[in-house]
């Protein structure tokens, strides 16, 4: 089987997902979030984006991820934004199946409302905004769509394991 990449906004489920399906499949589990701090020198994706800037953040995941698909059967959870670097995301494309875990706006604010990591969710208005300019690109990229709301994280991962089996992945 392909490698597989998990895209969706902040909150959708990639993290707690991309480690049941390495769990259920035998994968290997890439956080690139996790690889990209390892890479950088900075303790935090903040501190990249604050030091940085976003430019040096997509360049540093575009190392991680072309690392991640130098080996095979690996689950790899991207982050939210990755969908804003087309070298990216086409180097995805081409190595692995990617699954957009869709979440309604909604459900998302309930999943993160008890956390201080996320500091885009201080200004809601501005993270709807970005929601919904990045809801396109998840279409886009994506190979399998996979609806969360509602959902517990084991029924998700049999859903994207059936729709893997069907995309003949």
């Amino acid at each position: 089987m392909k490698n597989i990449a998990l895209i969706g906004f902040m909150g959708s489920g990639k993290t707690t997902l991309a480690g049941l399906l390495a769990d259920k499949l035998h994968y290997n589990l890439c956080e690139v979030d996790n690889d990209i701090i390892g890479i950088s020198g900075y303790s935090s994706i903040n501190e990249i984006f604050d030091k940085q800037g976003e430019d040096h953040f997509r360049g540093l995941e575009k190392i991680a991820i072309a690392d991640a698909l130098r080996k095979s059967n690996q689950v790899i959870s991207c982050g939210g934004g990755v969908v804003n670097a087309p070298k990216t995301m086409e180097l995805l494309k081409k190595n692995a199946i990617v699954v957009f875990l869709q979440a309604d706006f909604k459900t998302i604010t309930q999943r993160l409302k008890d956390t201080t990591s996320r500091p885009l969710f201080r200004d809601m208005e501005k993270a709807m905004t970005l929601y919904a300019e990045r809801l396109p690109l998840y279409e886009k990229y994506g190979d399998i769509k996979i609806e969360t709301d509602e959902k517990s994280p084991e029924m998700i991962a049999e859903s994207i394991i059936k729709k893997l089996a069907n995309h003949g992945g």
